[in-house]
């Protein structure tokens, strides 16, 4: 019996900043709910505006997953990749590919879709995850 390989998140940058896309966005929600309740300009809630809201904090929530806290390969070939609040999502092994992209630092960095979500991995959070990038 295998043991399970767990890599935790050794940079923290990356968390840093999808936690700033939620305040910032989070921010914005509350500032224009303040302005339009101070200025009594309840006229101006239509559609667009509720969607436009709503949209905006869609995306919050989506910045908290862009970037995985903890990456485990369990022993049934299956991966569970945990996120900044604790939830986390399964997925096979075979599918586990992180296709390159830009980095700004040296090393390497990279984005893998699965299941809907996307997830942001560098090297600086995850240098053991490297063998796992597509080869172009």
């Amino acid at each position: 019996m295998n043991e399970n390989k767990v890599y935790e998140a050794k940079s923290k940058s990356i968390t840093w900043g999808s936690m700033i896309l939620f305040l910032f966005g989070a921010f914005g929600f509350v500032y224009s709910l303040v302005v339009m309740v101070r200025s009594g300009a309840y006229d101006t809630i239509n559609f667009m505006w509720v969607f436009k809201e709503l949209f905006s904090l869609y995306f919050c929530f989506v910045a908290l997953n862009l970037a995985p806290q903890k990456v485990e390969f369990l022993e049934n070939e299956l991966v569970r990749i945990t996120y900044l609040l604790g939830n986390s999502i399964t997925i096979k092994q075979e599918t586990f590919k992180i296709s390159r992209a830009k980095n700004v630092k040296k090393g390497w960095a990279g984005w893998l879709m699965a299941k809907g979500h996307w997830m942001y991995f560098t090297s600086d959070a995850f240098p053991e995850l490297e063998k796992y990038l597509i080869q172009k």
